[in-house]
C-alpha cells in the first residue's frame, strides 16, 4: 500500500466523518417550554420559586439524555418572561413566547388576574396554558380548551377549611380579609356561601391591595366585630405583615390562611413566632412520602438549597407536560390538550387526574403550625 493510497483513504474517511456532523446536528430537536413567572414585583417570591423548580426539571431531563416524543429525541429549553407581577406584562410575555419562540406550552403566572388576562391569548393561538398557582375558578372554565390547572381553585381549599373552623372549632362568626384580586374576591364569595350553608355567618369582609403592608385599620375592624375565627387570603409580602400585626394587636380568634405559600419554610421563617397556632389550608405540598423525601434530598445535593413547595409543584408540572406529550406522541398543542383531558400522572406531590376536564383533582390538607413544625390535621381529595 502506497503513502498516496493511505492519504487518500484517510482523507475520504475524514470527509465522510465530517459530512455526518451536520446531519447529526440537524436531527437534534429542542422542545421549548414557555413560562411567565414573576422574578420581580409583588409575586416575585412565588415566581422565583416556581422558576427554579421548572428549571431544575429541565436540567434533570436533559442530564438524562433528553426526552423521546413520537420517535424523536428532544433537549428541553425553558424560556421565561418576567412579567414583573403585572397583567399587561403577562400578556406581552405570552405574545412574545408564542410569536417569537413558538412554544407549544406555557407555564402561567401566579396571579389569577394575570393568568386570566393570558388565557384568551393561549386560546386564540391554541397553546396549552398550564396553571399551578392561580386559583380563580374561571381559569379552567368549560369553554377554555387549552387552559389547564393542576392545583387548587379558590373553592377547593375554602370549603374544607371553613367546615373545619365551624365544625371543629365551633366558629359561628367568621371575619375575612383578602386580596383585592380575582383570587381574593372569589374566595370571599365561597366563604360566605359555605358559612351560611353550615349555619354560621361572615361578619367582616374586607379587601386590600396587592403588596399592602399596613393592616392595622382592617384588623381593628375585625377585632370590633368579635369573630370566632379569621380567614386570611394573602401571599408573602402582604401575608407576613398581616399575621405579625394580627399578633401585635393581640387578636385571639383562630386564624386560618387559605394561601398555600404560608406552609413554605421561607414564609414561616419570615413570619417567625407569629405563626404559632396558625391553620393553613393547602394542597398536597405539606404531605410526605418516600419518593418526595428522596427528591428533597437530591434537590438539596444538586442545588444547595431546600426544596420549597413551588419548586416541587413546578417540577411536577414540567414532568406532567412532558409525559402528556409522550402519550400524545407529539408536541402539537392541540393533540397534547386532547390527551391532557383524560390524562393521569403520578407526580411527587400526588396523582394528577383530569377525568375529561381541564382541572385535575387535588389533595386538600388542613394543617396546623405548632411547636416549630407544620402538621396535617385533615385531608381529602377534591375537584
Amino acid at each position: 500500500m502506497t503513502m498516496m493510497t493511505m492519504t487518500r483513504r484517510t482523507a475520504l474517511a475524514l470527509l465522510a466523518a465530517t459530512a455526518l456532523v451536520p446531519a447529526a446536528h440537524a436531527q437534534e430537536k429542542v422542545l421549548k417550554i414557555g413560562s411567565i413567572l414573576a422574578l420581580s414585583g409583588a409575586n416575585a417570591s412565588i415566581g422565583k420559586e416556581s422558576y427554579d423548580g421548572a428549571q431544575y426539571a429541565v436540567r434533570k431531563l436533559n442530564e438524562g439524555g433528553g426526552v423521546e416524543i413520537g420517535g424523536e429525541k428532544y433537549k428541553l429549553e425553558l424560556i421565561n418572561v418576567d412579567d414583573e407581577s403585572k397583567a399587561e406584562r403577562s400578556v406581552a410575555g405570552a405574545e412574545k413566547l408564542i410569536g417569537e419562540d413558538n412554544v407549544p406550552v406555557l407555564l402561567m403566572p401566579a396571579s389569577s388576574t394575570s393568568t386570566l388576562a393570558v388565557v384568551p391569548v393561549a386560546e386564540k393561538n391554541k397553546r396549552v396554558a398550564m396553571s399551578f398557582v392561580a386559583a380563580a375558578p374561571s381559569v379552567t372554565a368549560p369553554e377554555n380548551t387549552f387552559s389547564f390547572r393542576t392545583t387548587l381553585t379558590s373553592v377547593m381549599n375554602i370549603a374544607p377549611s371553613v367546615e373545619y373552623l365551624i365544625k371543629e372549632r365551633g366558629a359561628k362568626k367568621i371575619a375575612y380579609v383578602g386580596r383585592n384580586d380575582d383570587w381574593g374576591r372569589g374566595a370571599g364569595q365561597v366563604i360566605g356561601g359555605k358559612a351560611k350553608e353550615l349555619g354560621s355567618e361572615v361578619v367582616v369582609e374586607e379587601y386590600f391591595d396587592t403588596g399592602s403592608t399596613d393592616f392595622y385599620g382592617l384588623l381593628t375592624k375585625v377585632r370590633a366585630a368579635e369573630p370566632d375565627a379569621v380567614v386570611g387570603a394573602a401571599f408573602v409580602e402582604d401575608g407576613v405583615s398581616m399575621i405579625k400585626q394580627y399578633r401585635e394587636l393581640q387578636l385571639s380568634p383562630a386564624f386560618l390562611s387559605i394561601a398555600v405559600i404560608w406552609g413554605s419554610p421561607n414564609f414561616i421563617n419570615a413570619a417567625g413566632a407569629a405563626m404559632e397556632g396558625i391553620y393553613i389550608a393547602t394542597g398536597p405540598t405539606t404531605s410526605t412520602s418516600p419518593e418526595l423525601e428522596a427528591f428533597k434530598t437530591q434537590f438539596q445535593a444538586d442545588t444547595g438549597g431546600q426544596a420549597l413547595p413551588y419548586n416541587i409543584t413546578a417540577y411536577d408540572n414540567v414532568l406532567l407536560l412532558v409525559e402528556a406529550m409522550k402519550a400524545a406522541g407529539t408536541t402539537d398543542p392541540e393533540k397534547v390538550a386532547a390527551t391532557l383531558r383524560n390524562f393521569e400522572y403520578k407526580g411527587l406531590l400526588q396523582t394528577y387526574k383530569f377525568e375529561n376536564s381541564n382541572q385535575s383533582q387535588v389533595q386538600i390538607n388542613v394543617n396546623e403550625y405548632k411547636d416549630g413544625k407544620i402538621s396535617v390535621i385533615s385531608s381529602l381529595m377534591a375537584k
